[in-house]
Parts: structure tokens; sequence; C-alpha cells
């Protein structure tokens, strides 16, 4: 199977990852580089991408072994890959995982856009999607993450349960939008790799995504307010999020009469939102016939911490299961797939994205540690070869009497259990007998 010749490449995951390839194939028809990966024959079937691996059914760390190199061939000569897809499933949470390791190794910048599951859909869910998240996190140069039910806080009692996952459908459409427009931009006002890097690559970050299209006399005001309403800029008891963000990506996409006074009034309004120290990064795409719709795109973050990665001993407390249960969960099963072990290459170019995240990001050989003592043949552990003797030190015994088998009563460091003479070494005199 070969692919339209790309030099970015987006992988729709699952169900929901080739529904948005679908949409952004009808939207968008010349569009190529576009690949669809299921183990649902039937999604994969009614799907109008061309380009198509079918992942064996089953379990999901085998069916990635069988899709392996083929999935290598594809995205060979690449640069980009750019994964979708939404978390909680079992197939997709690990697939997107895996295969951004994948490309990752294959030392491509490595970008995703993932959808987190509603609130209704159960813990499990989301406790599956949080651990996936954090490996997608830990692996990508970037990852925008959208929140289904902030996405939906609009409405959400009257909005259909249909209604609810289209949105999120095309908000996952949006985004990925936005990451190609931006890193397709060129000339004098246009976002790099590390810009993108910058605002998405710390983990724990919460993603801030806004977008709007409009057309006509009145394109500009209509397509930035439809943008600044969006439920996933706004942050609950604080109004707009764009405040808390150090860095914005705007991107202007549409005809070839974006001038730069529409250019100039957006960056304004925006400006009067953001804090004083806020840097806006601005790309402009202007490739469609003049009088077309103007389509916005705000990407911001906010928060993020560095998370270390648990320890065996911590895992039950953090709802990761231990023993026979973690052989059951397919991201923990990640890190002991030999074929995605791979040391993470080190892009070079000053719009290379670092393979770690910048604020201590993990590389391949940290999120798969390997055995590092000597094991023998018998599987038993060596012994070191260098042993610490403790010596025998000369210590005076003594006898308690009656009270040898109760707690001894320590007194300034004394067993004052022990007769005074015995304790103080004082030799008493034999009785004289007249």
């Amino acid at each position: 199977m070969s692919i339209s010749p790309s030099r970015r490449i987006l992988v729709g995951v699952g169900n929901a990852g080739v529904t948005v390839l679908d949409l952004l194939s009808v939207e968008y028809p010349g569009m190529t580089g576009l690949l669809a990966v299921n183990n649902d024959p039937d999604s994969l079937n009614a799907s109008i991408v061309r380009d198509k691996i079918e992942v064996p059914e089953g379990d999901p760390g085998e069916g990635f072994r069988m899709i392996d190199e083929e999935f290598g061939r594809i995205v060979e000569g690449a640069s980009v890959v750019i994964l979708c897809g939404g978390l909680g499933g079992e197939t997709g949470s690990f697939l997107l995982s895996a295969l951004a390791i994948r490309a990752k190794s294959a030392g491509l910048t490595t970008m995703a856009c993932v959808g987190m599951p509603f609130s209704f859909e159960g813990k499990h869910k989301k406790d599956l999607a949080v651990r996936a998240l954090e490996k997608l996190e830990e692996i990508c140069d970037a990852v925008v993450v959208i929140g289904n039910d902030q996405l939906s806080s609009g409405s959400p009692s009257i909005a259909a349960v249909g209604e609810a996952f289209a949105l999120s459908d095309r908000t996952l459409l949006a985004a990925l939008l936005a990451l190609t427009g931006m890193l397709s931009t060129s000339g004098p006002v246009k976002i790099t790799r590390a810009d993108i890097h910058n605002v998405l690559g710390k983990p724990g970050t919460l993603t801030h995504f806004g977008f709007g299209k409009a057309e006509g006399s009145n394109r500009l005001h209509e397509s930035l307010e439809r943008a600044l309403k969006s439920p996933l800029l706004t942050l609950p008891g604080k109004g707009s999020a764009l405040k808390e963000s150090s860095m914005i990506l705007l991107l202007l996409r549409g005809a070839k009469d974006i001038s730069f006074a529409e250019v100039q009034a957006v960056v304004g309004k925006i400006e009067q939102i953001a804090s004083d120290s806020c840097q806006i990064k601005v790309g402009v795409r202007a490739d469609g016939p003049i009088g077309s719709a103007l389509e916005l795109y705000l990407l911001a973050s906010s928060g993020g911490t560095i998370k270390k990665p648990l320890k065996n001993s911590e895992s039950n407390q953090t709802g990761e299961p231990s023993g026979a249960d973690s052989a059951n969960n397919p991201i923990s099963r990640i890190g002991t797939m030999a074929t995605i072990g791979t040391k993470l290459p080190q892009p070079t170019g000053e719009e290379e994205m670092p393979s770690g995240h910048s604020e201590g990001g993990k590389g391949a050989d940290e999120l798969f540690p390997v055995q590092t003592k000597p094991a023998s043949k018998s599987g038993k552990k060596v012994a070191a070869t260098s042993k610490q003797m403790q010596g025998t030190l000369a210590l005076d015994t003594y006898q308690r009497g009656r009270f040898d088998k109760s707690e001894p009563t320590i007194v300034e460091g004394e067993d004052l259990d022990v007769p005074t003479f015995l304790r103080k070494g004082i030799k008493l005199n034999p009785p004289i007998r007249k």
C-alpha cells in the first residue's frame, strides 16, 4: 500500500479519529497524507479515506505488532506525523501511544489531537484516558487536548447524545486544521514548530482552543467573536483563559486578500484580553480564492507540572493496576513492547522539536525501563561481586534475671532492670566470716 506523497501525515486512530478524517476529506477534498487506522472493519470500509490500515481484533499489543512494519513504511520520508483520536477506549488509547512512539523513534516531529471522554462514559474510561494522555505527553512534541465535558458545558442538559459527540468530532477537526495550518505558514508572518512546542509541549498543561469561521464584509469581527466564545477558552470562575497564558498562537487562514489591517485588528483585540507579559505568535495562510471565508484559530495553554514516573510501590495509590491486573491493561503493556523500545533520536535544526519536553520530558529509555541487574540463566539474580562484611563488636552481655522476657526499662541509655553492680562493673567483696 502506498500513501499520497506528503511531508505531513495525519493519522486518524479508532472510530473517532477515522470520523474526523472523513470530515476533513469532505471539506478539504484535495488534502493529501491521510491515513485511517482502526480495528473496526465496518468503520474502515465505510470511510472515504483512501489509505487505511486494519488492525487485527483482539489483543491491542499483538495487533500493533502486526501493523508496525506497514506503518513504519508509510511514515518513512515524512517530517511530521499528527495523530488524532479519542482516548478512553482500550484499543484507541493503546494504539495512539504505540503509533506515537513508532513515529518518534523514526525521528519525526510527532503531535497529537485527542479528545477526553464525557463523564457519563464512566470512571473506567476516564482513568484509562488519563493514563494514555500521560503517555502521549511524555512522547509527543505537542498535544492538543479537547475536554468533552468542558466543550459541552454550554447546554449539557438539552443537547442530544449524538449532538454532543458530533460537536466533539467537529472540534477535533478544527484542532487538526489549526495544527496543519500553523505548520504550513510561511514568509515573514509564520508560526514555527518550536512555537507550537513551547505552547503545547509541557506535560499536564490545560489546552485552550477557540476557532471561528465567517465570510462577507464583516468576516473578521464575526470569526473572532465566535472563536472567543468557545467554551474551551473559558476557565470556571476566572473568565477568559487567555489571561492565564504566557503565549498565544493565532492563525488566520483564508483568502488571498487578508489584509494587514485585519491581522492588526485581531492582534489588538487579543492583546486587550491577554496579560501584559503574554507573547502572541501570528501565522497567516492566505491561499484561498479572493472573497472566501476567513478562518481564525486560537491555541494557548496554562498550568502544567512535570510528573515523575510512578514507582511500583505507588501504583495502587493512584489507581494504576498492579500484579495480574497490569497484564490486562493495554497502556501498561506499552512498556513491555520490544518493537517500540527504541531510543528516541535527537532532531537537529533551529526549528526542529526536541525529542523530550524542554522541562523534564522523558525519552524512550526512561519510559520503558530495562533490567539493570545481571541475571543468571536460571533467572535468579546474580549476587554482587563485592560484599560488605560486618565485624564482631566486643559487647558484654548481661543477664536480666526475671525481667529477661519483658520490655527493658531504659533511662539515659541504661537498662534499669539489670542490677547496678553488673551495669557499672562493681566488684563485691565476699562476706567476712568471724
